[in-house]
């Protein structure tokens, strides 16, 4: 049976170690008392998890990945898949990747792109990077989806983090937003309006929100600025409002995207 190592056994490690069991071997390792999983044999260290693995699936944060890379250099055997699933930026995949394959190691750069609560199976992946197809490979016979995407490793982490910024930066203006409208006593009206709002988006008025910017830059500027000088007089915060403001200070001189239309 194929042996996987599992660095990192929490709520992501934990989901797909558990995804896993019963369609390879499955060994785990993570440096903080994590709850165990059944099916996964748990070590004392990084190595020791590594040590014979086929495949090592690593889940540590950013700041961990090349340590944990580090784990398995000089003791996995060559050609064994190295699966870093760390949220980074592309620059540092591509760094892990050169480690990786100066060490003998096909390296893929996994990219979860939804909550893993739903379990491993409702999660798809992008993955690139050489080791793409060794890793879709391994998952699909547990039913884990993935998308290969062409190009290095990095190139999945860049698509991520794109979301990211969209995702959680909508978020965030929708935060700071209701809370303005709380102060303001006008929250049971703005939150079917911001409700209406996003999902009567298409793309004819997302082209019109970004085109329209172009020409409309500085009356812009102004309504933000207003709108945080009323959120903060409310004692409130008003982060990316002036974020907003100052970005829009950059369209004079940069213009807008015209991926949109």
């Amino acid at each position: 049976m194929t042996r996987v190592a599992v660095l990192g056994l929490g709520e992501a490690g934990r989901t797909f170690a558990a995804g896993l069991v019963g369609h390879v071997a499955v060994r785990g390792w993570d440096p903080a008392p994590t709850a165990s999983v059944d099916g996964v044999a748990r070590v004392d260290t990084a190595e020791g998890a590594v040590r014979g693995a086929d495949a090592v699936l690593a889940f540590a944060p950013a700041a961990r990945a090349a340590s944990a890379l580090a784990s398995a250099v000089g003791v996995v055997s060559p050609g064994t898949l190295y699966a870093d699933f760390a949220t980074a930026d592309p620059a540092l995949k591509r760094a892990l990747a050169g480690t990786a394959t100066a060490a003998g190691m096909r390296f893929a750069d996994a990219a979860i792109m939804a909550p893993v609560r739903r379990g491993a199976a409702n999660t798809p992946i992008l993955v690139s990077g050489d080791g793409a197809t060794a890793l879709a490979e391994l998952l699909a016979p547990a039913g884990i989806p993935s998308e290969i995407v062409p190009g290095e490793a990095g190139t999945a982490a860049a698509r991520k983090l794109l979301r990211s910024m969209l995702v959680k930066g909508l978020t965030g203006v929708m935060i700071e937003s209701l809370r303005a409208a709380e102060r303001e006593g006008l929250v049971d009206w703005f939150a079917p309006h911001l409700l209406a709002t996003l999902t009567d988006l298409d793309e004819q008025t997302l082209a019109g929100f970004v085109g329209g910017t172009a020409v409309h830059a500085v009356r812009r500027i102004d309504e933000m600025e207003a709108a945080a000088t009323m959120a903060e007089t409310a004692g409130g915060r008003a982060d990316i409002t002036r974020a907003v403001a100052e970005l829009l200070r950059s369209v004079a001189g940069e213009g807008v995207p015209e991926a949109l239309g």
